[in-house]
C-alpha cells in the first residue's frame, strides 16, 4: 500500500527539475588518429583507427601527462596515457573499462590527478550505465574506483502500488553522503515515466518527467543536502505504462 506522502509527492505536478551540467574537456580541434596501442599515426586506413574524443593533461610528482581516449568505428574506446605529445604512449591496463563504450570523461572536481569515467554497460537504449573514478596519483599504478551507488533492473505490472489516476510506480533506495554529487539515469523501451528524489527527511529534492529518446529516457543530477537514506520513485504516466526499465545512480565525484 502506498504511503501517503508518497502520492502527494508524485502526484503533484512537476514543475522542477534539476538539469544536468555540461561539463567541459579538452578537445582536439582537428581529428587525431592512433592505433589500438595508443600511438598516433594520421595515415591509419579506416578499418585500424581510433579516433581521439577526449585529452586532458595533468601533473603529478611535477611530471606533465597526457590521459587520452579514442573510439573506433563500432563505439569501442581505447584508454590511453603519456607523455605530453603523445610521447611513451600506452593503453592502461584497466580491463573492467578498456575497450568498453563510454558516455563521457570528466576531471574529479576534488581531485586535479582523477577523472570520472561514465561507462555504458553494452550498446542499446537500456543498459546500465556505470561512473568509475580513475586516479593518477601513481602513474605507474592508476586506481580504478566504482562509483555507483545503485543499478536495478525493474518492472512496472499490474498488481504494483497504484495512484489515483491508475499509473502504477515502484520506490528503490540507496546510501548517499551529505554535499554528494550524484547522477540517475532511467532508461525504458516500454513507457513514458516520472522519476522522484526524495530525501531521508521526506523532502522532495527533484523530480522530472522524461523528455529524451521518445519520453522514455531520463537523466537527474543531483547534490544530497544530508546523510542517510534516500527513495527514488519511478512512475508511469498513466495506467497504461507498463514493462520493464534500467535505473542507474551513480557519485559524480571520489
Amino acid at each position: 500500500m502506498r504511503s501517503p506522502t508518497i502520492t502527494a509527492i508524485i502526484s503533484a505536478v512537476f514543475a522542477t527539475a534539476s538539469i544536468p551540467a555540461v561539463l567541459a574537456q579538452a578537445q582536439p580541434a582537428a581529428e587525431i588518429y592512433t592505433d589500438k596501442n595508443c600511438r598516433r599515426n594520421q595515415q591509419l586506413p579506416k578499418l585500424e583507427r581510433y579516433t581521439i574524443f577526449s585529452r586532458n593533461e595533468f601533473t603529478t610528482n611535477g611530471q606533465k601527462y597526457w590521459f587520452y581516449s579514442a573510439r573506433y568505428q563500432d563505439g569501442g574506446v581505447v584508454l590511453c596515457m603519456s607523455k605530453p605529445n603523445f610521447d611513451q604512449p600506452k593503453a592502461l591496463n584497466q580491463p573492467k573499462i578498456q575497450a568498453n563504450f563510454i558516455d563521457k570523461i570528466v576531471r574529479d572536481p576534488k581531485n586535479q590527478t582523477a577523472f570520472i569515467i561514465t561507462v555504458r554497460e553494452g550498446n542499446g537504449l537500456d543498459t546500465p550505465m556505470t561512473n568509475y573514478g580513475l586516479d593518477f596519483k601513481n602513474v605507474d599504478r592508476p586506481k580504478l574506483t566504482s562509483l555507483s551507488l545503485l543499478q536495478q533492473r525493474g518492472t512496472l505490472k499490474d498488481g504494483d502500488p497504484s495512484l489515483p489516476n491508475g499509473s502504477f510506480y515502484r520506490e528503490h533506495s540507496f546510501q548517499g553522503s551529505a554535499n554528494q554529487s550524484i547522477t540517475i539515469d532511467l532508461k525504458s523501451r516500454s513507457f513514458e515515466h516520472f522519476i522522484t528524489l526524495i530525501a531521508p527527511s521526506g523532502n522532495k529534492i527533484a523530480d522530472i518527467k522524461a523528455v529524451r529518446v521518445n519520453n522514455r529516457e531520463t537523466q537527474i543530477t543531483a547534490k544530497l543536502p544530508s546523510s542517510g537514506t534516500y527513495k527514488i520513485v519511478v512512475q508511469g504516466l498513466d495506467r497504461t505504462s507498463k514493462g520493464s526499465y534500467t535505473l542507474s545512480i551513480n557519485s559524480n565525484q571520489l
